[in-house]
Order: C-alpha cells, then structure tokens, then sequence
C-alpha cells in the first residue's frame, strides 16, 4: 500500500493508519499504478484497488495481465453479459455477482492458476488432487517382431513397421 501511494495512487477509504495491529482496516486504493505490488502481487488483506479503463476488453486484458489468477468476480445487471466476461477471464475460479460463490458450492473445484497454485481441492478434481497414479503392465505374450528391444535384427524390424504402415494406411 505505501508504494502505490508514493506512486500516486490515492486512498479513498482508509490509508496508512488502517495498519493498527493486531488488524488491518478495509483500504480502498483509486488510480493504482499498474506496475505497482498493490496491483501485481497478492494483497491477502482487506484491501481493494479500483482504476478506471476505457472498455471491458480492456478491464479484462487488465486483470489476465498479471500472474496471479485465484479467484474474480464479475459484477453486471446483464447477467448472460456477465457470464462471457467470466469465460474470458484466465482465474482459477470465477463469480458473477457474487464475491466467493464459487466458494460456496463443495463440489465445484477450487484452485488457482498461473502464481497462485496448481491443483484443485473440492469436487472430483480435487479429489485427483490427492490420488497418485500408477500405471502397470505385464507382457502376456512374446511378439513375433519385439520391437523394444535389441534382440531382434533390423531387416525384421524394418518389415514389422512397414507391415504395420501398410495395414493402417488402409483405414
């Protein structure tokens, strides 16, 4: 908060003496420089910064910009409006008109993407999340042509794989 201040952000509510420990009073930070940590690094705090832009392509070029992807919230009275920013939005969970909706619902995966995680908890993907996959084979039967191995010579490798070209050029 105090670099985007000394960039020239501006605190619309709050400021520099929400900070009284132990807690930390809701902050609202206006005209944010882009390149400033209020911007490009996760707050984790009561604290909300607001620029204008000129269109929605551009708010939504804004926020897939940065490298954290968590969680976003559209706001819109066009609700199937709100709906196609949302799928255009590169965050690990989304909400139109609600903050954390996506929170609310245990079977929907949660997670972020880009800096903010990898993997998903809840839903059947998060239950991937905690599975380890494990893939087993066991030859049941030699080949004619082991073609994954040394054993066998190459002019009878070479016909193998020409034979096979052969019988899937066909479909």
């Amino acid at each position: 908060m105090k670099e985007a201040l000394a960039a020239g952000a501006h605190a619309a509510y709050g400021g520099p003496a929400s900070l009284r420990p132990p807690y930390v009073h809701p902050v609202v930070l206006v005209n944010v420089p882009e390149d400033s940590p209020a911007m490009r690094e996760e707050t984790f705090g009561p604290l909300v910064a607001v620029n204008a832009v000129a269109d929605l392509d551009e708010a939504v070029a804004r926020a897939n910009a940065g490298t954290y992807a968590l969680g976003a919230a559209v706001f819109t009275a066009d609700r199937r409006r709100g709906l196609a920013v949302a799928e255009r939005l590169a965050s690990g969970a989304v909400s139109v008109n609600s903050v954390l909706g996506f929170a609310s619902v245990p079977a929907l995966p949660f997670g972020g993407s880009a800096d903010s995680g990898h993997g998903r908890i809840h839903g059947a993907e998060g239950l991937r999340g905690f599975a380890a996959p494990h893939s087993l084979t066991v030859r049941r039967f030699r080949p004619p042509v082991d073609l994954t191995s040394f054993t066998s010579s190459r002019r009878r490798a070479e016909r193998a794989v020409e034979l096979g070209r052969r019988l899937h050029a066909r479909w």
